[in-house]
């Protein structure tokens, strides 16, 4: 429940594909202030209810709803993060590129309405040739979006919160630009590109790209 981009696979005799890494799948955090004397007391059901000081934290590993039971609107801090896409499958001699990280999104001082307020986890994207981008998670209105997929040869499943990693081939693959639609700040960030062949060999290709940092690039001509 982290949202990491599965890792590339080079198949080695086996399916392409078939040794690729998953993504993993997301999770939402809903975190909200308590008096003393309110202490281990909430005002919301939904998700694991966890008491830390003056805080009451709802956490969802799995779909469902926050209800807001306290009459009003709460003022709330979220974290919701989507599921990573997966890792791609190589095909000698050229890799494949690993999955993008799911989209990764925190504010506080969000005001949420009475009543339920639809929570969606997303899941991971399988590893594949070209793997799969991994699901949106939701919190209300706001929405992170699922990991890109780690390529071989395609550019259509790669961008996302995170963009997947190019592989590395002559030329046919393009890594996943991060955050994928735009939002601010920045959901995540792009996947490295693939190396080029300089000489024989396998070529390496790019990371997928993380919350933090883009992917890496590969390296021309290095396996």
């Amino acid at each position: 429940a982290t949202g990491g981009g599965g890792g590339a696979a080079y198949h080695g005799g086996s399916t392409p594909g078939s040794l690729s890494g998953s993504g993993g799948s997301g999770i939402v955090v809903v975190r909200y202030q308590i008096t003393a004397s309110q202490t281990g007391t909430a005002k919301a059901t939904g998700g694991a209810i966890n008491y830390v000081g003056s805080k009451t934290i709802h956490v969802f590993t799995s779909s469902g709803d926050f209800n807001n039971t306290s009459g009003s609107a709460l003022t709330v801090e979220y974290l919701v993060v989507a599921g990573g896409g997966g890792g791609g499958g190589g095909n000698s001699p050229e890799g494949a590129g690993g999955g993008g990280a799911g989209g990764y999104r925190t504010a506080t001082g969000f005001a949420v309405s009475t009543g339920p307020n639809a929570v969606t986890v997303g899941a991971g994207g399988r590893g594949n040739i070209n793997g799969e981008r991994g699901s949106n998670s939701v919190f209300s209105t706001i929405t992170s979006t699922g990991g890109g997929g780690g390529v071989h040869n395609s550019t259509s499943v790669a961008p996302g919160g995170s963009g997947g990693g190019a592989g590395a081939s002559t030329g046919n693959a393009t890594a996943g630009t991060g955050n994928t639609p735009p939002v601010s700040p920045p959901q995540g960030n792009p996947g490295g590109t693939g190396g080029r062949p300089t000489s024989s060999g396998f070529w390496a290709a790019g990371g997928g790209g993380g919350a933090g940092a883009a992917g890496t690039n590969g390296v021309d001509g290095q396996s």
